[in-house]
């Protein structure tokens, strides 16, 4: 049996691997068009962008391994029947399941590595990634000149250049236009023959040397005070804001940033809340209904005014038998209102923890049924390989493919459900592999009784009775 087991697990591998990095480059070939252009127009740092998608690595990979599962589970034993070797070993004796059994063992492995990997490491990397993406979107973009284009991301400045040659870190430029409008009450023109531009790590800011020129300089409050002054060497620097990547750090983590314990216990916190509100409503109730229920039940004057009196609407001593209705209306009307909108806020309260509440336990479910799902795509995966008797990459990718859209959707469509409070989070994340597994078990009891899916003879016969029509009693 251990023969066999090395067997069909060495089978498996080649295709696992191999499928799992297609997937995973897809994946990261996704990625990479959708961020590219933003790192390249930041000037980040190589460095940089390969740990921004080395930390996207993490749910790729908690994505890509089931994919994986089932392409492998399908090309393996496409190739063991369309060889006949399936064949051969239920002629020895080893039935469908103990064939079935080293793939279901190494699929559960599989299960338990990404259930300890969801709540473990996946978290981590996910909030590392999303503060590395809030600290890339905040960097400004680079010094960017082209030659003859005004160049104004820089707050108070403008620069025109004629001619650019440019370097690693430095560039060297001919015919300088700069405006200087950093003075409120002055305003600046200079230029400059040639020059070089770069920007220092150490001090953050934007140097300028500039040779061969002149500065015009015009005060905006006195318009007749104006200079004009010609320099063989100028320098000038300018504090540029975030032109360098500031990596931030932050305590809060969202709802996929957390462990299945910490979602737990924000749960358990978001429950204390809910039984406070709901107590808080009760109370409001109470007192309402003990302030108010007498009045209904009063049947004599003396009653009424007892209650009346007891709720700050009593009368006065000259009008003693006689009842303001007007005001004893107005008084209920406000407090109704009152009762009303505090109720109201209340349930609102209520209704929005018990949605994040959903929210919080989609996310616990998602980490335990997609790695489970390892365990369901062979399930399906080993009787359809079976059926196909082909272990080409072809067939294997387009039967995943039909399963991956079918699950996905039911995954994203079930989050979507329970999210908006429509379903359970439990039925949310877990009907796909529910339904899936059945249907994967009773493929694989069709193939262990030796019966057909589809019985294509049966249904021709029933359809060839029921175009011959029903039969008279003369024949």
């Amino acid at each position: 049996m251990f023969i066999l087991w090395r067997y069909i697990l060495k089978e498996h591998v080649g295709p696992f691997v191999f499928a799992n990095c297609v997937i995973t480059l897809v994946f990261l070939l996704n990625l990479v068009f959708r961020e590219l252009s933003r790192f390249l127009s930041r000037g980040l740092e190589f460095t940089l962008i390969v740990e921004f998608f080395f930390l996207n690595m993490a749910w790729i990979l908690a994505l890509a391994i089931p994919m994986s599962v089932l392409v492998a589970t399908l090309m393996a034993f496409g190739r063991l029947s369309g060889d006949n070797e399936i064949t051969a070993m239920k002629a020895s004796g080893i039935s469908i399941l103990r064939i079935m059994a080293p793939v279901i063992f190494a699929s559960a492995l599989c299960a338990a590595f990404l259930v300890w990997f969801n709540n473990n490491v996946l978290p981590d990397f996910n909030h590392r990634a999303r503060l590395l993406a809030s600290d890339i979107a905040r960097k400004r973009p680079t010094l960017n000149l082209e030659p003859g284009v005004i160049y104004q991301d820089l707050t108070n400045y403008n620069i025109l250049v004629m001619d650019l040659e440019e370097t690693i870190d430095t560039s060297y430029v001919k015919d300088v236009f700069i405006e200087d409008n950093s003075d409120p009450n002055s305003s600046s023109i200079i230029f400059a023959e040639r020059g070089k531009i770069y920007i220092d790590p150490v001090s953050e800011k934007l140097n300028m040397l500039l040779y061969d020129g002149e500065i015009h300089e015009l005060n905006l409050e006195e318009m007749e005070k104006y200079r004009k002054l010609d320099f063989g060497k100028h320098r000038l620097s300018i504090d540029v804001d975030d032109m360098f990547l500031r990596r931030s750090h932050s305590e809060y983590r969202g709802d996929r940033e957390k462990s299945a314990k910490m979602l737990l216990d924000e749960v358990h916190e978001n429950n204390k809340t809910i039984e406070e509100r709901r107590m808080r409503i009760r109370n409001l109730l109470d007192s309402y209904f003990q302030k108010y229920l007498p009045v209904l039940q009063s049947e004599n004057t003396e009653e009424l005014k007892k209650v009346l009196e007891s709720s700050g609407n009593a009368v006065s001593s000259k009008t003693r038998g006689k009842i303001r209705l007007q005001s004893l209306r107005q008084s209920l009307v406000t407090e109704h209102k009152s009762l009303k909108q505090n109720l109201d806020a209340e349930l609102s309260v209520i209704r929005r923890t018990e949605r994040g509440n959903n929210v919080l336990m989609v996310e616990v479910h998602k980490k335990y049924s997609i790695p489970v799902s390892c365990i369901v795509f062979v399930l399906i995966g080993a009787p359809l390989g079976m059926m196909a008797r082909k272990g080409s990459m072809a067939v294997a990718g387009g039967i995943s493919f039909g399963f991956f859209l079918l699950y996905w959707a039911m995954l994203i469509g079930g989050e979507e459900l329970a999210d908006n409070q429509y379903t359970t989070p439990f039925m949310a994340m877990w009907v796909a592999n529910i339904l899936v597994g059945a249907a994967g078990v009773y493929l694989i009891l069709s193939s262990a009784r030796k019966t057909v899916f589809i019985n294509r003879t049966a249904i021709g016969q029933l359809f060839a009775k029921k175009k011959a029509g029903p039969l008279r009693p003369d024949k």
